[in-house]
């Protein structure tokens, strides 16, 4: 098996023993003086754990990009990262599980503009995987609050597995657009922990749906309104779902009770032809009251037009999708 040929041995760092790992990253962030004593570095300062776990699904590359955009984020949000890679069991490594060292500084603007991240690569197999949660407790900064991103299992039973990350993480990270299965299919025992990057994402778009609609009373948007439709390409079918799911639950809000609003609204998404078909929301009423939405990402703006009773009003305003490690702290602390 070739050098490159797993996530683990794919990703950058000092490869090191297991029992000596946090030696390691420390002697990294306490350089020796001229009298051959340690010194602390000002530097090191983490906000918080954070659990990577990359199952077997995910291509070499996809992982090199996943883990960049966690260095990126620890470059505004200092943390410590634990990175987890399942490997086949085939997989040839010492005996105890793989173990890699990572750290990068960056220089900011002005005195003390310098931040610095940390990271720990384990790699192991499924017969390693009783000692998984005690390894990575040894990790762990105990005094920080601690999240986890799990991407690419193949099944939510697989990840439903890991049941003692979820009960240990503040926030639980899922990206519906890359995985496989539905966030409501994960056994998971706080669902509410669980927050969708496809939804925070959106934000962007969020904003601008909610500052037309703000313009009107809640009374006047849901009078005579029957259905939301979302037409789109398949590429933008996560994130459509995770929009419509934020309108429903705002909407259903303006009534007085949310059986009223179901008995009252339709929500419908379809597939557009073609993967470059703009995102399309439409408000549809009984009466000639109309709302639609016209979502250009590759102009990043989107065109609002509307007819509430007052006659027609119109709005275009900048859009975008969130970066990935802007995405991540959206998710992480606002969601």
């Amino acid at each position: 098996m070739s050098e490159t040929t797993t996530v683990y041995e794919a990703l950058p760092g000092l490869k090191v023993p297991l029992g000596n790992a946090l030696k390691e990253l420390t002697a990294m962030w306490s350089p020796v003086d001229e009298s051959g004593k340690r010194k602390d570095n000002e530097y090191r300062a983490s906000r918080m754990n954070l659990i990577v776990h990359i199952g077997f699904e995910a291509s070499l590359e996809e992982a090199k990009s996943l883990f960049q955009t966690v260095i990126n984020f620890s470059h505004r949000y200092p943390c410590r990262m634990i990175v987890l890679c399942p490997q086949p069991d085939s997989w040839n490594s010492q005996k105890d599980m793989g173990c890699k060292i990572f750290s990068e500084c960056v220089f900011g603007e002005g005195a003390g503009g310098m931040s610095c991240c940390e990271v720990l690569i384990l790699g192991y197999t499924l017969s390693d995987r009783k000692y998984l949660e005690n390894q990575v407790s040894v990790f762990l900064e105990t005094d920080l609050p601690t999240y986890y991103w799990p991407t690419r299992f193949g099944s939510a039973d697989l990840l439903s597995d890991y049941k003692f990350f979820f009960k240990q993480a503040e926030r639980v990270i899922f990206d519906s657009s890359r995985e496989c299965f539905r966030i409501d299919q994960l056994d998971v025992p706080e669902p509410e922990k669980v927050h969708d990057l496809a939804y925070s994402r959106l934000l962007p778009i969020r904003q601008s749906v909610g500052q037309f609609l703000s313009a009107f009373s809640k009374e006047s948007i849901v009078d005579s309104l029957t259905e939301v439709r979302l037409s789109s390409s398949a590429n933008f079918k996560c994130e459509g779902r995770a929009l419509m799911s934020w309108v429903k639950s705002a909407l259903t809000k303006c009534y007085p009770t949310p059986e009223e609003a179901k008995d009252a609204l339709r929500f419908d998404q379809e597939e557009a032809d073609g993967e470059d078909a703009m995102p399309i929301m439409s408000f549809v009423y009984s009466n000639d009251n109309y709302v639609t939405f016209t979502i250009d990402l590759a102009k990043s703006e989107a065109h609002v037009e509307g007819d509430l009773g007052n006659g027609k009003q119109s709005l275009t305003t900048g859009v975008r999708l969130l970066d990935p490690e802007t995405a991540l702290a959206e998710a992480l602390f606002h969601g």
